[in-house]
């Protein structure tokens, strides 16, 4: 009787457990978990941000060009991404929505836990109040387990999207004024153990980033770079299953919480190095520090420190990564005549201003003007005392040939004077008078020739007067 009793308990034993085994396994297929029931197998779920329609627009998300909704173009993306990862093996691909539904947060993180996901990433595309910023960043838990495998897949669909072009504005944590995780599909994921990211592919509300991703072939693009990234932190491969797989990336327990970066840059400075008024540029230095993440972007801009909005800041330029200061040239109106200033950005948007500095080129352009006018005037005397000084040896070569022919005229006749040729052509004035001494000095010669030959010669030359004159002469 004992034995009969025992054998029915067991028998009864195994039919509960086999009943209790059964509602297990039903319970599990209902939520599709069994795609997860081998370790060979991952589960990723992908979530399309925003969705549906609300009062407030916010299930649009951003709208840029007044005709892009980011609900549209995260799907773009996500489907894309879910298509691409599907062709690895050991991966199992869900999303939270395949069209145009509204979710709320809990709704995505309650889902994602239903089909037994390892991690989620939420799909996303940035836009900023004032257009200013562009690059790609992407936000994780600040906390634990959920940093950690958060950061290390971050880091692998990061990689991938630097490779393509976009500009790595950081891996981030964001808390809120509580000290938890600030985004609440984040917040809830860790509270249930689930590691969530969401990754901001770029700004389409700016021109730099919209030139890579404002066309949907280039949603697409980016769908499959997210999944090249998600496939190279497990590990996963197109060619061939594995019989488990593990996440290849890891990273290392914080310890703690990560903070964000709560402070803005500091010692940043501006020195205007030249004022070029040719050009209407000013070149420039901007010298700036932040102890506790990194510098990105900087900006300048004119008029009154109080008058300066942060578009006027408009196309921000990078702060090149390890450098403690950045040169380069601004446009400023001609003629302008007021104040500039920097503005400097860390990559998590807050920035510090220089002090504003006084620049005028209206004096500078005005100095120019009568620099210009004085090397005129001097140009002009110059060409005045050139052309006198042509005028001066045009009438000394004159002078000169006049000189010359007279020379020919007197012909070898200084040969009797002594004349001396070499230097009678270093002064015209000397040369003129030498000519009259030379020709006073002829006539004297010339009268004492005669006297002496008439002294010589008297008799006959009385003789000779005598027949012309007759007896008169002797009255003489």
């Amino acid at each position: 009787m004992k034995k009969f009793i025992w054998l029915l308990a067991l028998f009864l034993f195994i039919i509960v457990g086999a009943d209790k085994a059964g509602a297990t396994e039903i319970g599990t297929d209902e939520i599709g978990a069994e795609n997860n029931s081998s370790a060979n197998k991952v589960v990723v779920v992908i979530d399309p941000g925003h969705g549906g329609f609300s009062e407030d627009d916010r299930s649009f998300g951003a709208i840029y060009n007044d005709e892009l909704n980011e609900k549209d173009i995260d799907l773009a993306t996500a489907l894309a991404m879910k298509e691409e990862l599907e062709k690895y093996y050991n991966v199992k691909v869900y999303l939270t929505r395949e069209n145009d539904v509204q979710l709320s947060l809990e709704e995505r993180v309650n889902y994602a836990n239903s089909v037994g996901a390892d991690v989620m990433v939420s799909c996303h595309y940035n836009a900023s109040e004032d257009h200013l910023f562009y690059g790609a960043e992407i936000f994780t838990s600040a906390f634990g387990e959920c940093y950690m495998k958060g950061k290390a897949l971050a880091q692998c669909i990061m990689d991938k999207w630097v490779d393509d072009g976009l500009l790595n504005k950081g891996i981030k944590t964001r808390l809120g004024s509580s000290g938890e995780d600030y985004y609440g599909v984040i917040r809830r994921g860790c509270e249930t153990g689930l590691p969530v990211i969401i990754i901001e592919h770029g700004y389409l509300d700016n021109h730099f980033d919209y030139e890579k991703l404002g066309m949907p072939a280039d949603w697409e693009r980016m769908g499959r770079l997210d999944a090249a990234g998600i496939a190279n932190y497990y590990g996963l491969s197109k060619e061939q299953e594995y019989e488990a797989v593990i996440p290849t990336v890891f990273t290392e327990d914080p310890g703690g919480v990560v903070y964000p970066d709560e402070t803005p840059p500091t010692s940043v400075s501006l020195n205007i190095i030249e004022c070029n008024i040719e050009t209407s540029e000013v070149t420039y230095e901007v010298r700036g520090r932040d102890s506790d993440g990194k510098l990105m972007y900087y900006g300048l801009a004119l008029g009154e420190p109080e008058d300066i909005v942060p578009g006027d800041f408009a196309d921000l330029m990078l702060w090149e990564e390890g450098k403690s200061s950045m040169r380069g040239t601004f446009p400023v109106p001609t003629g302008y005549r007021g104040k500039i200033k920097a503005r400097v950005y860390n990559n998590y948007e807050l920035y510090s201003d220089s002090a504003a500095i006084e620049i005028d080129l209206a004096t500078l352009v005005q100095e120019r003007a009568e620099l210009l006018e004085q090397a005129a005037r001097e140009a002009e005397e110059e060409a005045r005392r050139k052309k006198e000084l042509a005028r001066q040896r045009a009438e000394a070569a004159k002078r000169e040939e006049e000189l010359e022919e007279q020379r020919k005229n007197v012909g070898d006749f200084f040969f009797f004077v002594g004349g001396d040729d070499k230097a009678e052509t270093v002064d015209p004035v000397a040369r003129k008078k030498s000519l009259y001494m030379e020709i006073i000095a002829l006539v004297i010669l010339l009268a004492v020739l005669i006297i002496i030959i008439v002294v010589r010669h008297r008799k006959a030359f009385l003789k000779y007067f005598k027949t012309i004159f007759g007896d008169d002469l002797d009255r003489y």
